[in-house]
């Protein structure tokens, strides 16, 4: 079990007794471009743990977990976790881009139609304000440092690229896993197909493609760009300039941005909402909402 501050499952010995998969929003970058852990959610899981619920946490941190994050211990800790949680809460950071974690929502939600809390923070442990947003009201992505340092900028601009290849990775995997999705390399464009070039990420499209396909519709989505963008293992690239100057750099972030701020403005748009559903936006909301799901599955009386 957990070995610090919370109730917290730390071995497979007793991840079956995981009630509630806390996940998300994991590390973020600075104003200086530096990777911090994001505290956001230490206060939700201080309520947990005072109301004796147990969770899986996948921010492994010394702080909070006694060690560091793992891969070959804790990525099998996490997948097991999440199977058998009966509550998932997942936070949408304006710090971090969500890429996976979007992804992640739209399987729990719409493949398994599990409870969940959405919780859209506003990027800081020190304060619980309603999130920037859009004047529609979508919660925006504001990285840290991305317009104003450079260090950091250099630092958002590698998540770009990683988060843009990791996407594809993970819809190339749930094809696999997902009859209803299919992923195809051709150049030749048909009707209704989801088309992912390499130059661009097509963050909020690939979104659309897992919450159709994990809703049971047909979907294929198409990886233009032939070989020379695809890696050893045949993933699809997402390939943009190693060392570009400056002001194209600028340009392409300006894009990184923009695309954070579509897939949220997706994520609201094609969640639906039920009674097992909430979508909040500041910590004593989502507190709120964990309560009224604990009851409603009977893990709280």
């Amino acid at each position: 079990m957990g070995i610090s501050r919370w109730k917290i499952v730390n071995d497979m010995e007793h991840i079956q007794s995981t009630q509630v998969f806390s996940g998300g929003a994991c590390n973020v970058l600075d104003a200086q471009g530096q990777l911090l852990r994001n505290a956001e959610r230490d206060r939700i899981n201080d309520w947990l743990t005072e109301y004796n619920i147990t969770f899986f946490d996948p921010q492994i941190h010394p702080d909070t977990h006694g060690e560091e994050y793992n891969f070959e211990k804790h990525h099998p800790l996490e997948m097991e976790a999440r199977s058998v949680a009966k509550i998932n809460l997942y936070e949408v950071s304006p710090r971090t881009f969500s890429g996976i974690t979007s992804f992640e929502i739209a399987a729990d939600h719409f493949r398994w139609n599990e409870p969940m809390v959405l919780y859209f923070s506003d990027g800081s442990h020190e304060s619980d304000h309603i999130p920037a947003h859009s004047q529609l009201g979508h919660p925006l992505f504001v990285p840290e440092g991305i317009h104003t340092n450079e260090r950091a900028m250099r630092a958002h601009y590698a998540e770009f690229v990683k988060n843009g290849n990791n996407m594809r990775k993970y819809l190339v995997r749930m094809a696999r896993e997902t009859h209803s999705l299919t992923v195809t390399f051709e150049e030749r464009v048909h009707t209704g197909d989801i088309m992912v070039s390499p130059e661009r990420m097509h963050a909020a499209e690939m979104f659309r493609a897992m919450v159709m396909a994990s809703s049971g519709q047909r979907v294929i989505v198409n990886f233009s760009g032939g070989p020379k963008a695809r890696d050893a293992a045949g993933n699809p690239l997402f390939i943009l300039p190693i060392f570009p100057p400056q002001v194209e750099m600028r340009a392409l972030l300006d894009q990184y941005v923009d695309e954070g701020n579509a897939l949220r403005r997706a994520i609201a748009e094609l969640i639906k909402i039920s009674v097992f559903t909430r979508v909040v936006y500041t910590q004593r909301a989502a507190i709120l909402a964990m309560e009224e799901l604990l009851r409603v599955k009977r893990i709280l009386q």
